[in-house]
């Protein structure tokens, strides 16, 4: 299944197994059916497909506590899409609620990973920025906000569109 709008891919496997398959068959009877997240039985493993980053976490977690260190996971990856031979990357929105001591900082951080801002409002205690950018931008994005905010910044990321591009970056998948 192509599943477009699932932009990012992780595969999950179990160190010890010699059939990947039989280890992600026996993890999708185990968990729950999803609208952010899909997955598939293939002979590399468990593919998770999701909406973004965040989606993952649960999943993970899930598979940590009953694999431990067994468990190898892969890196998210972004899935470039292939239509008449082109192709197609994601462009994700995104919304970031912060506190405005961490503005700068902020700001500075999105500027460097060449995000489009479209809006910033600064309302007392409380400062929004609106983006977009490609998904391979915004790769870790949650992870780097935590850490300017001390844990105190939240975002949000969703899939708006795909748009045509040049060859996709290594490691990018065509579906």
């Amino acid at each position: 299944m192509m599943h477009t709008e699932f932009p990012l891919e992780r595969l999950a496997q179990l160190a010890s197994s010699p059939f990947q398959i039989g280890f992600a068959r026996q993890v999708m009877r185990m968990i729950e059916p999803s609208e952010t997240i899909a997955y598939e039985a293939t002979r590399d493993g468990l593919v998770m497909r999701a909406q973004n980053e965040d989606v993952f976490s649960g999943p993970v977690a899930l598979l940590r506590d009953l694999y431990g260190e067994e468990l190898v996971l892969r890196p998210p990856q972004v899935r470039y899409l292939s239509l008449d031979d082109r192709p197609y990357e994601p462009i994700m929105m995104l919304r970031v609620r912060i506190k405005p001591r961490h503005l700068r900082a902020v700001r500075e951080d999105l500027l460097a990973r060449e995000v489009t801002l479209l809006e910033e409002d600064s309302r007392g205690s409380l400062c929004v920025l609106r983006a977009e950018a490609p998904l391979r931008l915004l790769l870790g994005y949650g992870e780097a906000l935590a850490e300017l905010t001390e844990g105190s910044g939240l975002c949000w990321i969703w899939l708006d569109r795909y748009v045509p591009m040049g060859d996709p970056p290594d490691g990018g998948k065509a579906a």
